[in-house]
């Protein structure tokens, strides 16, 4: 008869140890990919909001204003704020109005007013473009400014006419794209670091001009 024993509390504790470091072996890598392919995903979303956003301008002869309706119960949810826009407060991207998703691949809906924006599209337009039709003669006026992590201004040739941005893993702004500022509206855009990851899109001057050319617009 072939001998047999219990498992001793020594060797138990040793393959459960054994266990819990095959696990978090495997754990620390799947959750890079997780939020490799979440940061990729939203970097889509991005690309495909800029295109919604000159698809707004090309049927309306106009960029769109933020949305800032807070209630999800409100019919003008997700709609943007009828021109003139109003930037006393952040805004966000009207969502509803451009027929896009309202949240990023961190985000979450909302249900009620005192609700947190989780994941929502942070957005910012020039108001020469959004609260009269463009024309060629239309010019950038808030001087809307994206800097580097190092302070640099990165679009004096392009000159933004809006801006959008995910507030990232994280869930809240980093940076420039913390502060408000109606009068002196400055973004920030760079590589992820421990102190930030947001992922920011600007539209620029040169290139709606000419989409809306292609498009008949002008």
């Amino acid at each position: 008869m072939t001998a047999q024993r219990a498992f001793t509390l020594v060797e138990l504790a040793v393959v459960l140890i054994v266990l819990s470091l095959l696990t978090g072996a495997l754990i620390g890598p799947l959750a890079t990919r997780i939020e490799a392919q979440r940061r990729q995903g939203t970097a889509a979303m991005l690309d495909n909001i800029e295109q919604a956003i000159i698809g707004f301008a090309l049927l309306h002869g106009r960029l769109p204003c933020p949305s800032l309706e807070a209630d999800p119960a409100s019919p003008d949810y997700g709609l943007e704020h009828p021109p003139p826009c109003d930037f006393s407060a952040p805004g966000y991207l009207p969502w509803r109005s451009l027929g896009v998703p309202a949240f990023d691949t961190w985000g979450s809906a909302r249900t009620n007013a005192n609700a947190s924006w989780i994941g929502h599209w942070r957005y910012y337009p020039d108001r020469a473009f959004t609260d009269a039709v463009i024309t060629l003669d239309t010019r950038p006026k808030a001087n809307i400014q994206i800097m580097d992590h190092a302070g640099w201004i990165t679009t004096t040739e392009s000159r933004a006419v809006a801006v959008l941005w995910s507030n990232g893993p994280n869930l809240h702004a980093d940076g420039l794209n913390a502060i408000h500022s109606a009068s002196k509206p400055e973004f920030q855009l760079g590589e992820t670091t421990p102190d930030f990851d947001d992922t920011l899109r600007w539209l620029g001057h040169p290139l709606l001009i000419a989409r809306l050319a292609q498009g008949g617009r002008l």
